[in-house]
């Protein structure tokens, strides 16, 4: 019988980047407040200070454009960009001005005062609950660490010389560590903190490393020196695996690589079942960045652009019509013809909630003003980035989508708004789209109830299912511990997208669904069933899609909807659909279709 100390531990976390590793845990840490000298100085050592500060900030901006340089030439330009995303954060006032005052007002060592300063911004960043800002706060982690390196000359930390066949272990990931590592060396991460959408995920994903985060670093602490398997495909964590653990993932990562290989080699064929039933497949992006991953992974177009994502990482933008009609152009440029689905602002909830007093304090920000209500009071803000779409929009195929559409008075107003301005436009001479299609979010009941009077009114429709189920099953999406309540399977989601799809159907306008059900390859032949054409899920995501896709046959997949709608419960739905997954050779996706695991 084993001793306890050699039997296997099973952990569990959160999978961001997929892949199997098996090696050798290094365990990765950062500075903390112990390593940071803090010590009083005189007015006369103010000027002194400063000036070793603007030296750290010089030498950390050297260090990132080497090492863009050498992303770019290694033609990893999506991660470059990142890079380049943290060379202009060192030209924030936070970092310049903003911190040359508080060293003149605190009259502390350099150090001390910036770390004051990170710190306390962090805590105000860390206090929303929105994924993406608290995923942001890597990125001011990786500068406020990379200026206190060079601020106290001390050796950097590199994740370049570790050992081959190496699992990194850390608290968190900062993002341009995580560049700078060699794919050879580094097997996989395992992290306590980070999400799917944090630029350290991102890099991991495109240099093809395995990731799972929300680990709990203090039990990993055991595994110093023994065999590690991670699970990127079900955030599973095994430490000091049996032999015939070890065999098995071994089979299952070998299998994976010959999958994946597959999937590259067919991602140009056409999306359709096996009797030829045609579907669209596009891509959710959030940066400019994202529709290069568009292109490679043969996607055909975007579904959906967050827009919001570009204002939540530069206010100024709110008010700049010149520079956001700059950045879409290069947007629809890169899009190299591909139909391009401008979703405007999405704000309130705890998106930005802080910097607009009509979302201020507010009691239930998820049922407060958001999406288009906000729209509607802020119409300077809605008018400057309609013009700025508009303009950039001329010649494309333009495509623009209204968040949370709760009633039919608001869809007509927002039509309205875009008369307004398009006259606005052409009274000016400014060259613009005159005709751009205009769609309806569905993503609260009272939208689908009414989705025939929608229909009517857009031209198109696009289902967002992750807040569809939110609201119709009154679960914050967003609080963790409700997560048990959230059911995609829910029978009554179930019927929501086939009330709408018959509807839409009846006006002859199409429909998208965009929420993580499109993603889900356990979800592909119930959509299809219920007369879904069009996809728009993550881009690394369609692949798989499309190969579940093309072991279906439209007659099963209606089959299979006929039967789901028969069901009462989420349980019976799930299991049903997982069922029928595993039942069809071909059709299991990459997560389940491992023998023995």
């Amino acid at each position: 019988m084993k001793a306890p100390e050699d039997q296997e531990i099973h952990l569990k976390g959160a999978p961001v980047s997929e892949g199997i590793a098996i090696g050798i845990p290094i365990f990765l840490s950062y500075a903390d407040d112990s390593d940071i000298p803090d010590f009083p100085i005189s007015t006369g050592e103010v000027e002194g200070e400063i000036a070793r500060y603007r030296q750290a900030l010089s030498s950390s901006r050297e260090d990132l454009k080497k090492l863009q340089a050498d992303l770019a030439g290694e033609g990893s330009k999506e991660v470059a960009s990142i890079i380049g995303t943290h060379i202009e954060m060192l030209d924030d006032p936070l970092m310049t001005t903003h911190m040359e005052i508080k060293i003149r007002e605190m009259l502390k060592n350099t150090e001390s005062v910036f770390h004051a300063v990170i710190n306390d911004y962090e805590k105000r960043f860390s206090e929303t609950n929105d994924a993406f800002f608290n995923e942001r706060l890597s990125d001011f982690r990786d500068l406020s660490q990379r200026v206190l390196r060079n601020l106290c000359d001390s050796e950097n930390i590199s994740l370049e010389n570790i050992p081959p066949n190496s699992i990194v272990f850390a608290k968190e990931l900062i993002p341009s560590d995580t560049a700078s590592l060699q794919a050879t060396r580094i097997s996989a991460f395992v992290t306590q903190s980070g999400g799917g959408t944090s630029h350290a995920a991102l890099i991991a994903r495109a240099k093809g490393i395995p990731y799972v985060a929300s680990v709990d670093m203090e039990i990993l602490q055991n595994a110093k020196g023994k065999c590690v398997i991670v699970d990127g495909l079900t955030g599973d964590i095994i430490v000091n695996p049996s032999h015939i653990t070890i065999e098995k993932y071994e089979r299952l990562k070998n299998r994976l690589t010959k999958q994946y290989l597959q999937l590259e080699k067919d991602k140009h064929l056409a999306a359709e079942t096996l009797d030829g039933y045609p579907l669209c497949l596009y891509a959710n992006v959030n940066t400019i960045n994202d529709i290069d991953l568009v292109h490679h992974h043969g996607s055909q177009g975007i579904g959906l652009f967050r827009s919001e994502y570009l204002f939540m990482q530069d206010p100024a933008l709110f008010s700049d019509e010149e520079r956001q009609y700059l950045i879409y152009h290069q947007m629809l440029k890169r899009a190299r013809g591909l139909p391009l689905t401008f979703r405007v602002l999405d704000l309130g909830g705890d998106k930005c909630s802080d910097l607009f007093e009509e979302m201020a304090k507010e009691p239930n920000p998820v049922l407060g003003c958001r999406g288009i209500r906000f729209l509607l009071r802020r119409t300077d803000i809605f008018r400057t980035q309609l013009r700025a779409i508009l303009r950039a929009g001329l010649g494309s195929d333009l495509r623009i989508l209204f968040p949370l559409i709760s009633d039919i008075h608001e869809f007509r107003e927002v039509k309205r708004i875009i008369e307004e301005v398009k006259k606005e436009l052409t009274s000016h001479n400014i060259a613009h789209n005159p005709q751009p299609l205009l769609g309806c979010m569905l993503e609260v009941p009272s939208a689908v109830l009414i989705c025939d009077a929608l229909a009517q009114e857009s031209d198109f429709l696009a289902l967002g299912t992750n807040d569809l189920i939110q609201y119709t099953l009154g679960i914050d999406r967003s609080n963790p511990g409700m997560s048990d309540f959230y059911y995609p399977t829910h029978p009554g989601i179930i019927r929501m997208i086939k009330m709408t799809i018959l509807e839409a159907k009846r006006f002859q306008k199409p429909v998208t669904i965009c929420g993580e059900i499109a993603s889900n390859p356990l979800f592909t032949p119930l959509l299809i069933g219920l007369g879904v054409q069009n996809f728009s899920c993550a881009p690394r995501f369609i692949p798989i899609i499309k190969r579940t896709v093309r072991h279906l046959s439209l007659l099963d997949c209606c089959d299979i909807a006929e039967h789901v709608l028969t069901l009462r419960t989420s349980a019976e739905i799930a299991s049903y659909l997982a069922d029928c997954l595993h039942g069809s050779e071909g059709q299991a996706s990459l997560k389940r279709d491992a023998e023995g695991i």
